[in-house]
């Protein structure tokens, strides 16, 4: 290739930008629709955390009890039969509102609510601690579980006795092994399992009408959770709570996952890279790839100049750029108008059988036989004038004579420039 060519890509810097950034498109749907966010390391309140604070161990209790356990991850929730059981458990009101969690509930016939307590501290990348655990977990604030439980009952008040608690056992479940439990105070639950002092731990929101619907709420997430669901008498109480909500074991028990930042906002890039709408996005794909190729093979490709054409070839085209090339070579581009506009004259007085001197006829004579000529085109209405300056560009004078000539004897042609 020419060390002069204005070529801004090469074939092969093409194919390069190509590549790079058909790897950038890929990796950014991956990262927002393909990676998981539950893939990675969960260690908050979550059915898929196995840390202290999560909800792992009481998934699997209850697919072992022969429950059938799903997730669910819409913010509505609207796969849920009138007969299933929601957990919400733990909603994150650093990711949500009150208002998220009521809009989740609206329409369900059986819930069951568990006010968080907890906030892990860093997830634990010391060598010796194992993968998933937290280092450490401090209290929330009782007004923040407050705000949980006044969303689903008001008034609702959440303290935490230091006191020795005694339990009152109405549905004879058995008491919980809970240190320093969370109590819901000062509200109109119906107490399913709550202390002699009135706090409740476990109640169940009263409903006009004593229709099917349930909505239960758990005070004290511990009984429920990984570090406590194996103490004493827990896991016994929670599959008494369990049984007591579902009618039946054919019922499907879900664990919400919206409210823990793992909602799935339905889009069209997810619908297009599932099944069986991932086959013709791959074709799609293909042929986009393939066209863009096909356009960039040729981009930048070097085109010689005219004046870097080859001298010898074959047409009509060669002939006359060859032509043109000795003309302009030979600077006598003045003198060829000249001869053209004399020839001009000639061949219009002799269609029009005016008398001439030939092609040696004098300044004098061409001048009278350029103004018969005008006057004829005068009073034909000719509107091109012959040109008579000197002072015109040979090409331009040229064009001048071309046109008067063409209008004279063609007449005037619509949409043409006639000067």
């Amino acid at each position: 290739m020419p060390a002069h060519t204005d070529q801004i890509l090469t074939r092969r810097s093409a194919a390069l930008l190509i590549l790079i950034g058909g790897a950038a498109f890929c990796a950014v749907l991956v990262l927002l629709v393909l990676v998981d966010p539950t893939e990675r390391t969960v260690t908050k309140p979550s059915s898929y955390s196995r840390s202290a604070v999560g909800h792992a161990a009481l998934a699997s209790l209850l697919r072992e009890a022969g429950y059938r356990v799903q997730v669910n991850r819409s913010r509505q929730a609207r796969g849920i039969a009138d007969d299933d059981l929601l957990l919400a458990l733990e909603p994150d009101l650093d990711l949500n509102t009150v208002a998220d969690l009521q809009r989740l509930m609206e329409g369900k016939h059986r819930v069951l609510v568990a006010l968080p307590k907890w906030r892990q501290q860093e997830i634990g990348l010391s060598p010796g601690l194992p993968r998933g655990w937290i280092e450490d977990a401090t209290l929330l604030a009782e007004n923040t579980a407050g705000k949980v439980a006044r969303g689903i009952v008001v008034p609702a008040k959440v303290g935490r006795p230091e006191s020795a608690i005694a339990w009152t056992d109405p549905l004879g479940l058995g008491s919980p092994d809970i240190e320093r439990p969370q109590l819901i105070v000062d509200s109109e639950l119906q107490p399913l399992l709550a202390t002699r002092q009135g706090g409740i731990l476990v109640g169940e929101v009263p409903v006009e009408g004593r229709t099917a619907a349930k909505t239960v709420v758990l005070a004290d997430p511990d009984l429920i959770a990984n570090h406590g669901l194996h103490r004493g008498n827990n896991a016994r109480l929670v599959l008494g709570l369990i049984e007591r909500l579902l009618p039946s074991t054919d019922a499907t028990i879900h664990f919400d996952e919206s409210l823990h930042g793992f909602a799935i906002v339905p889009s069209l890039a997810r619908l297009l890279l599932a099944p069986p709408f991932l086959a013709a996005t791959l074709l799609a794909l293909g042929a986009i790839a393939a066209i863009v190729w096909r356009a960039a093979a040729g981009f930048g490709s070097y085109r010689p100049s005219s004046a870097e054409m080859p001298v010898f070839g074959s047409g009509h085209e060669t002939l006359l750029r060859n032509a043109g090339r000795l003309l302009a070579a030979g600077d006598h581009a003045a003198y060829i108008a000249e001869r053209y506009g004399i020839a001009t004259l000639e061949e219009a007085a002799r269609r029009l059988h005016v008398g001439h001197s030939g092609p040696h006829a004098s300044n004098r004579k061409e001048t009278e036989l350029r103004g018969i000529l005008q006057g004829i085109a005068s009073r034909r209405g000719i509107r091109t004038r012959l040109p008579d300056a000197r002072t015109l560009r040979p090409l331009v004078k040229a064009r001048r004579y071309y046109d008067w000539m063409e209008e004279m004897f063609g007449g005037s042609r619509p949409g043409r420039d006639a000067r």
